[in-house]
């Protein structure tokens, strides 16, 4: 069965307004499987740093089938939230993507640090030798699992907490913010921590300090302005946000119009109104005196 958030009596008809819904358990419940997935894939590349559990388990016994659960069930019983977390995954691979501009203009033009995302792949692999299918692989996880999952939770959160009734700019710090902390900090602090982050990641010096806080400032810009213009956002979302307000206004009624006065009456200028009200009169008059009626 479909699973469908309860919605108000009022406002059920094409022109009314979109009033959101009650928080329906079993939509929450999918929000918080989306959340689960999108957390794992960084979660996997710390667990695998700090030696607690190696990508080539965590990968295809608990990541992929995760995954692939989710999309089946997003496939048979749709929920009207699953397209703001389709719209964060998208933003969070667009932000990726142009971060990676900068990255890789760093690592291949100017030779300022290594890409180790091809070795993070061979991590899944199990084959350090292919660094080929570790490349295919590290840039799919990469994308889709830490680009897309990020976009999605971050994407969630501040639907969640009505950010998208505020200014692009507010949208757009709050993206930032996020993409420093947690998840650059994340990142920093699995390889300072880690025994053997530094050897296994890159060496933490000034320039990759930089150069990664860099990319991830322009990542969280990225997704921020997706997050402002995304339709799904402002149209899908379908709870009210935590902080209590609603996401989406109200279509106010029109104010009663007295007789005589134009459809646009009520958006004309006091000057402009006063002056057709004496046009009025003075026509009314007129057609009085002559006998019109």
């Amino acid at each position: 069965m479909t699973t469908t958030p309860e919605r108000s009596a009022a406002g059920t008809g094409p022109g009314s307004p979109r009033i959101p819904a009650l928080r329906d358990g079993a939509g929450l419940l999918r929000i918080g499987l989306h959340l689960l997935l999108a957390a794992l894939p960084l979660l996997a590349i710390s667990a695998h740093v700090f030696g607690v559990v190696r990508m080539q388990d965590s990968a295809p016994i608990l990541v992929i089938p995760l995954a692939a659960a989710i999309v089946g069930l997003t496939v048979l019983a749709p929920h009207q939230g699953d397209r703001v977390i389709a719209d964060g995954m998208l933003w969070g691979i667009v932000g990726c993507a142009i971060y990676d501009g900068f990255r890789l203009t760093t690592v291949h033009v100017f030779g300022w640090w290594a890409d180790f995302i091809p070795v993070m792949g061979t991590w899944i692999t199990g084959d350090p030798e292919d660094m080929t299918a570790g490349a295919v692989v590290g840039y799919l996880w990469r994308y889709i699992g830490d680009g897309g999952g990020i976009g999605i939770t971050f994407f969630a959160l501040a639907s969640a907490f009505g950010l998208q009734r505020c200014s692009r700019r507010t949208a757009v710090l709050a993206s930032v913010g996020f993409s420093v902390f947690p998840v650059w900090a994340g990142l920093i602090g699995t390889v300072w921590l880690a025994e053997r982050g530094q050897t296994m990641m890159f060496p933490l010096t000034w320039v990759t300090l930089t150069l990664s806080l860099v990319g991830h400032l322009i990542f969280g810009f990225v997704m921020g302005l997706g997050f402002h213009r995304s339709r799904a956002v402002r149209e899908s979302w379908p709870w009210e946000p935590l902080t209590g307000e609603l996401a989406v206004a109200r279509t106010a009624l029109p104010a009663p119009r007295a007789p005589h006065t134009p459809p646009t009456g009520q958006a004309l200028a006091p000057d402009t109104w006063e002056l057709w009200r004496q046009q009025l009169e003075a026509n009314t008059r007129g057609r009085r005196t002559h006998g019109v009626r």
